[in-house]
Order: structure tokens, then sequence, then C-alpha cells
């Protein structure tokens, strides 16, 4: 009897589930897209049920699809979009309203006061994030002002969307996190590994209940919802997922995933490695006793800014179009995007910053913004590059994955811009590889060692041109708008 690992990928636009066999060959997926909502500007906003009806469907639709049997799933893994809060009843299983997207910066003034306060040292100190609206913490605050009443029951339970989408899969049973998620709400220390009473007391938080903390790869309990019980076996959060999923096992090793943001990750190993270019560290994984460290560069925008050129400029139907367009734009274009939509993140956070297109001219055509649009993403991740070497960090090549990674044309520019090489996997999809991964440690199938050999290179680039006089026009665009 053939075996398989299932992966849940829920993620900021869309919610997938992914079928891999027991080699960890990809077999097929089903994905829904998720509704986006923006109640005010800076609002961002997720519906966690339709986003549990939708995993929900996919898992059935792949298992109807192939008539698999509940014992012919190894195990289930589950990756997750990181920082987006929500509240939900312990009773009915139902949502307390919606979800706050990391993406949302509705406490960017409330970040500010504890910034004034003085207290970001504190928190970087236990945490090795920035004071941002970025994390859960202050989120998790605003969702206790609104609504006191219902933060003081004792049903009422808060977590990222991971710890709902497990207890929704046990029916209840579980009310657990990974270490990943954990670390990254500012409520978690990073060198005792423990949520943290004065971080609690810093955001207000006094007495709530967080879930368990767990491994990576971990008993994360059954469910039995299809059928006979599947074990749940392996979570982290998406970009750590992706990490895990690019076999980043060594220190040093660097991955960029590029989906609605990009998240640049380097392995630090056993120790924390403090960075003073605002870049965060991090928990990159915990297998059994032993913890492996990061440190992460977060760019809020690269695809959804192709998304935005896509349903709110109408320039093309799909995004792999701007691969054709891009190279038929003018090569000596002086149009330069800041994509700050939801404001910048590292190395600059600069929560508040809005976006901006510079050097437009009458001659100017919409594929020299959509250029400039993939432009302004290798920027921004040459930003982030430069940060982790001012930290000491020695980068020779970089692994990148997700959505654009299937675009070539990016993978050059970024190439190009980086002056380095460029590796991209046979399997893009690195976050639900990762996922899938952890499943197989969990559940006792395959031990981290033997992955090794299992990552696979499809296509290297290499540099070919110089970016440099282009890139110091997008830095003097930035610094106007600051």
């Amino acid at each position: 009897m053939k075996k398989y690992f299932l992966s849940i990928d829920q993620g900021t636009t869309s919610t997938r589930t992914v079928l891999y066999d027991s080699k960890f060959k990809y077999l097929d997926q089903k994905q829904i897209e998720i509704t986006q909502f923006y109640p005010k500007s800076g609002y961002v906003e997720h519906d966690a049920e339709e986003i549990w009806d939708k995993t929900y469907k996919t898992l059935r639709q792949l298992l109807r699809k192939y008539d698999l049997k509940s014992n012919q799933i190894i195990s289930i893994g589950i990756t997750n979009q990181r920082e987006t809060i929500l509240g939900w009843d312990k009773s009915s299983g139902k949502p307390i309203g919606k979800a706050i997207v990391w993406q949302d910066r509705r406490t960017s003034k409330f970040c500010e006061i504890l910034k004034e306060e003085g207290l970001e040292p504190e928190i970087n100190e236990k945490t090795g994030l920035l004071l941002d609206p970025y994390f859960s913490a202050s989120k998790l605050r605003w969702l206790k002002d609104k609504s006191k009443s219902i933060f003081k029951k004792s049903t009422t339970l808060f977590g990222t969307i991971d710890s709902f989408l497990l207890w929704k899969l046990t029916e209840g049973r579980v009310f657990a996190t990974d270490i990943t998620n954990a670390a990254r709400t500012s409520l978690f220390n990073i060198s005792n590994l423990k949520w943290d009473d004065d971080l609690k007391k810093i955001f207000g938080l006094e007495g709530i209940k967080l879930p368990d903390i767990k491994n990576n790869a971990d008993d994360f309990g059954t469910t039995s919802l299809f059928g006979g019980e599947i074990k749940i076996s392996g979570m982290a959060g998406d970009q750590q997922a992706a990490l895990f999923g690019q076999a980043c096992f060594d220190t040093g090793e660097v991955k960029s995933t590029y989906g609605t943001g990009c998240f640049l990750i380097l392995n630090t190993g056993t120790k924390i490695l403090r960075s003073n270019n605002k870049l965060l560290s991090t928990v990159g994984y915990k297998i059994g006793g032993d913890v492996t460290y990061a440190l992460e560069g977060s760019i809020f925008v690269a695809g959804s800014l192709i998304q935005w050129l896509r349903d709110k400029m109408k320039f093309f139907l799909n995004a792999p179009e701007t691969e054709k367009f891009a190279k038929s734009a003018n090569k000596n274009s002086e149009v330069v995007i800041i994509p700050s939509f939801t404001g910048l993140g590292a190395p600059h956070w600069k929560p508040d910053l809005r976006g901006a297109i510079n050097g437009l001219s009458l001659e100017t055509s919409k594929e020299d913004i959509i250029l400039a649009a993939l432009e302004a993403i290798c920027f921004q991740t040459k930003d982030l590059v430069t940060a982790l070497k001012n930290d000491g960090a020695k980068i020779k090549s970089i692994k990148i994955d997700g959505g654009m990674a299937t675009n070539n044309f990016f993978g050059q520019t970024l190439s190009d811009v980086l002056s380095m090489k460029v590796f991209k996997p046979r399997n893009i999809e690195s976050t639900s590889l990762g996922a899938a991964y952890l499943a197989g440690i969990g559940s006792n199938y395959i031990n981290l060692s033997e992955l090794k050999d299992v990552w696979k290179v499809d296509k290297l680039f290499e540099p070919k041109k110089s970016y440099e006089k282009k890139y110091l026009k997008y830095l003097d665009s930035l610094e106007s708008l600051s």
C-alpha cells in the first residue's frame, strides 16, 4: 500500500493542501484563494472561518481525487502565514471577529508609544524582534482594547493561524503552536524558549492563556475528520518551513522566499546572532532538544506588488506574463518603484511610509513599470543582503523559492542586482515541502541527516550585468520619501 504526506500551506492570499509521496516527491495540490478585507487604510483582515472551510475543502478534495484512506497518510504537516492573530470561542470554535493579518498597520501609534517609553531595547533583547505593528502582540492588545468583555472570558482562545487550524483539525483536543510561530509574537523569549511574563505585562496582556509550545517536529495530535485517525507531526511558520524545505541545515546557508512578501533567512546555527542593522534574530527550527537560530529580513511587499499591477492597474491577466513584458521594456528606463504599500520592513522599518513611482516620463510604458516592479523586489533583497553582510555574514549564494521563482527573468535580474549566484530548486514550493519534511521527522519516518540529499537544483543564475547605477536611483528615491 502506497503511503503519502499531506502539507497544509495556509498563506496570505490562498489556502492549499499539497500531496507528496513517501519519498517527498510532489504529486498534486488543491488551492483556493481567500478574501482580503481592507476596512480602513492600513487595515488588513482575514475571515478565519473562511480559512478553515477552505483548508478542510482542499484536504478533502485531494483525498477524494486519489481515493486515499486515512491509513495511507503517514502524517500531516502545517505551515502558515505568521504573525496573523485571532480569537475564537472554545466551545463553538467560531472566530471572534476577523483575524488581523501580519501586514496590518493599525497598531503603529501604540508601538510608537512603547518606543517613547524606552521599551524597545528590552523587547529586542528578549525576542530578537523590533517593536513594530508587524508582530502579533500589539495586534492582540488591540483586540483586547476593542473587546474587553470577550477577552476576559475563559472560553475565549487566542493564537496565530496555525493554532486555530490545529484546534479545528483536532476538534478542540489540542491548543498548541510551534516554536517558530511563538517566536514571532513578541511574547516569546528566544533565550529560555518560553512565554515571557514581562513581555505580557509590557503589552498589557497579563493573565492571557497562550497555546502550548511544541517543537517543529512533534506530536500535534491527530485528526479524525477524514475517516480514521491521521497524525499531525510537523508545524512551522511559512518562512521557517521554507528554510527547512530548502535544506538550509548548515550555518551560513540562506534562502529567500518570494510570495506575498519576501522573507530572507540566514541559518546562524546554535547561537543567537544579534543584528546591528535592524534584522530579526529568531528561531529557525527546533528538532528534539536542538535549537537552530536564524537571522531574518522581511520585505512586506513582493508578490503583492505584482498582484496590484494585475488586479488594480490591469496591466496583465496573469503573473507569468510579467516575464514577457519586462523583457520588452526600455532597458534604459529610469522608472523606480518604492513599493511601501504597507510600510517598509527590514532594514528600514518605516511602518507609515507609502508607495511611490519615480522617474515617469511621456515615454514611460506599462512594460517599463512592470520591469521596475521586478527590479524593486530585487533592490529590496539587496538591502537585506547588505545588512546581513554588515552584521558579519559571509554569503556567496542564495536559494530562492515561492511563486516568483518561476520567473526566470526575475531570477537573472536578482543575480545581477546581488552580484552573486542564485539557485532555484526543482521544487520551488519549499514551504509546503518543509512542512512535509517536518511531518516525516515528527512521525519517526525519517531523520534530519537523511533529508540532506533530497534537495536538488533546477537552475543556476549567475551575474551578467551591473545594476549599481539604478540601485543608487532606488536609494535616492527612498531617501526622498523618508
